[in-house]
C-alpha cells in the first residue's frame, strides 16, 4: 500500500511511519510549512516531498490533488498537519485520508487537548486515528491508546507521555490497512472482515 503523508512541524509521526514501514510504504511526503522539520527526514529517508505556499486555500488544494494522483497514494495520512481540508478536497479523495489527533475522541478535537484534560481532571487520556470527514477532527474513529492521567502530571508532561503511544498507534494502524485486516466503507469498519462497533484499542 502507498501512502502519502502530510505534515506541518517536526514530522516524529512521519518519522516512525518511516522507521516501521510493514505493509506500507511512504511514496511521498507534503507540508504547508516550507521551514518543516519533517521536510528534513523526508530528504534523510530519500522520500519525493512538496512544500505547498497554503496562503490560498483554493490553488494549494489544487495543487496537493495533483502531487496525490501523481504518487498514485492509496492513502493520505495527516500526520500533525495543521490545515483543514476543505469539503471538496475530502470529498475528492473519499474514505482515503486518515488523521492522527491527540485526544480521546469525541473528547476535545482542535488544539490545546493536553491542557484540556488537565483543566477537566480526566482520569485518562490518549490519542485516535479517524477517517477525516467535513468536520474537524470529526470522522468515524478506527482505533486509539490511552493511558492514566497521574496527579502530579501536567499538560506537558502528558504530551511527552503520549509521543511515544501516538507513533505506535499510527504505526500499528498502518500496517494493519496495509495487510487489508483493518478496512470500511461508507457505514461499517471491519476487522478481519467483522464488523467492529468500537475502536480498535492499541496498547
Amino acid at each position: 500500500m502507498r501512502i502519502l503523508v502530510l505534515i506541518s512541524g517536526r514530522g516524529s509521526n512521519l518519522e516512525a511511519l518511516l522507521k516501521h514501514q510493514q505493509n506500507y510504504t511512504v511514496t511521498h511526503v507534503v507540508s504547508n510549512n516550507f521551514k518543516a522539520r519533517g521536510i528534513d527526514i523526508a530528504v534523510k529517508y530519500g522520500i519525493n516531498n512538496t512544500c505547498i505556499d497554503w496562503s490560498n486555500t483554493i490553488s494549494a488544494e489544487n495543487i496537493l490533488i495533483d502531487v496525490i494522483e501523481e504518487s498514485q497514494a492509496d492513502l493520505i495520512v495527516l500526520a500533525g498537519f495543521m490545515r483543514i481540508l476543505s469539503k471538496h478536497a475530502v470529498q475528492f479523495f473519499h474514505n482515503k485520508i486518515i488523521n492522527i489527533h491527540p485526544s480521546l475522541l469525541p473528547k476535545y478535537p482542535g488544539l490545546n487537548t493536553h491542557r484540556k484534560v488537565i483543566e477537566n481532571n480526566d482520569p485518562k487520556h490518549g490519542a485516535s486515528v479517524h477517517l477525516v470527514d467535513n468536520l474537524l477532527d470529526h470522522g468515524r474513529v478506527l482505533a486509539q491508546t490511552q493511558f492514566k492521567v497521574e496527579p502530579n502530571d501536567d499538560a506537558e508532561a502528558l504530551a511527552k507521555q503520549l509521543i511515544s503511544k501516538e507513533h505506535k498507534l499510527l504505526t500499528s494502524v498502518m500496517s494493519l490497512i496495509g495487510s487489508a485486516k483493518l478496512t470500511w466503507d461508507d457505514e461499517h469498519i471491519f476487522m478481519n472482515d467483522k464488523k467492529i462497533t468500537k475502536p480498535l484499542m492499541v496498547e
